[in-house]
């Protein structure tokens, strides 16, 4: 019988000895980031069919920087293939959401560890990004170019 979507996250953290909680198929867990953030917080939600990453660096967004925020997340969303920035402005975070649809297959420990270390790269230049423009030392057009180009 082939594992669920589930058991290969649970499997792929254990691997790689990541702490980690779960509860009704949300894993969560941290990771640390080089740089003036700390780290961030990776939430994992699988179902049947499919795997949701959201990867947020540990920064809260002020409610008055929520505009050049939302902006900055506009023009890096424009810029990226891959995933989509949104500002939850109820937990004051700038989270990064990557998903894939599995249809009838469970992604392999590589495509998991491919998402994971994309999540994670991006999140790392969107904080360094995030932190001058929340400082006021750059627009949101230019902190999303710094991020983009980061990579």
């Amino acid at each position: 019988m082939q594992e669920s979507i589930a058991q290969q996250i649970r499997n792929y953290f254990q691997e790689n000895q990541w702490n980690f909680d779960e509860q009704e198929n949300i894993f969560l867990t941290g990771v640390s980031l080089e740089g003036r953030t700390e780290g961030a917080m990776i939430q994992l939600i699988v179902n049947d069919r499919s795997l949701i990453m959201l990867t947020a660096p540990d920064i809260e967004v002020p409610e008055e920087a929520f505009i050049p925020v939302q902006t900055y997340a506009n023009e890096i969303n424009n810029l990226i293939n891959i995933g989509c920035l949104y500002l939850d402005k109820e937990q004051k975070i700038l989270a990064l959401r990557v998903g894939i649809i599995c249809a009838d297959t469970v992604p392999s420990a590589q495509q998991i560890d491919d998402i994971v270390g994309y999540s994670v790269t991006m999140v790392q230049d969107v904080a360094e990004s995030l932190l001058n423009l929340l400082e006021g030392t750059i627009s949101p057009e230019d902190a999303a170019v710094q991020a983009i180009q980061a990579e």
